[in-house]
């Protein structure tokens, strides 16, 4: 069946914006962040939060946990603590940001977009890490993959949420080790891609905050072709198990 691809229905907006344009966008972003304060439970967590985003937004050619803190005069094992081993969860924060999502660009024809994206890793020590293809380089390499939901609609597109993928490897007896020490919980069990993205897409729609009318997915997950541009199986009251 012939099929005509549209590739200017949501062009990439052009990074045009000057150094006021910047300044001027601060005291929103300040809102914005102020938003997501009752997800964390304490105090510090939030804080330190929004030290860990200003160092992603800086121009630090590493933006590695203990470089974010020197630069912005933070202690370096407070942060990397935060990050490591400070108990908050991750949900809170995807539903709040789901939530106001679904408040400015969700519409009842909206699309969610399924994708994976990696990283090339030096190390063996990461979670998950190990030779896998890894889309930012085209080839197999050692690499991190995650599982990604986005959203897209004629008002805008953002990303959802994701979740990292972890070889099957790293569940055997020989990795349980490494999963102690990388704080791999001990009820994680081994799911494919599509099982994750899967689980990530029942989650958006129990959240009942974003409107959407279908979904799209890339071939590189090795997903089955009727897992493709679809109707969920909720649209008409179903709700996912």
């Amino acid at each position: 069946m012939p099929m005509t691809i549209v590739t200017d229905s949501c062009l990439a907006p052009e990074f045009n914006l000057t150094q006021r344009d910047v300044a001027q966008c601060l005291p929103e972003l300040a809102a914005y962040l102020a938003l997501f304060e009752p997800a964390f439970g304490r105090v510090e967590q939030f804080r330190r939060s929004r030290v860990y985003l200003t160092g992603l937004l800086s121009d630090l050619a590493r933006k590695t946990t203990e470089r974010i803190a020197l630069e912005v005069d933070e202690n370096v094992r407070d942060l990397q603590h935060f990050l490591g081993q400070s108990p908050w969860e991750t949900e809170p924060l995807v539903a709040i940001h789901q939530r106001e999502l679904g408040a400015t660009l969700g519409e009842a024809d909206g699309v969610v977009l399924i994708d994976e994206s990696g990283v090339v890793k030096q190390g063996v020590d990461s979670v998950g890490v190990g030779a896998q293809y890894c889309g930012a380089v085209g080839k197999v390499a050692n690499s991190q993959n995650g599982v990604y939901l986005g959203y897209v609609s004629r008002k805008g597109y953002s990303l959802v949420t994701g979740q990292l993928y972890v070889l099957e490897d790293w569940f055997d007896a020989a990795h349980a080790a490494k999963r102690r020490l990388c704080g791999v919980p001990e009820a994680l069990a081994y799911q494919t891609k599509p099982q994750i993205a899967l689980a990530l897409l029942a989650a958006a729609v129990q959240r009942d905050s974003c409107r959407f009318s279908g979904w799209r997915r890339t071939s590189c997950m090795g997903m089955r072709p009727r897992f493709g541009m679809a109707s969920p199986p909720w649209a008409n009251g179903i709700s996912p198990k």
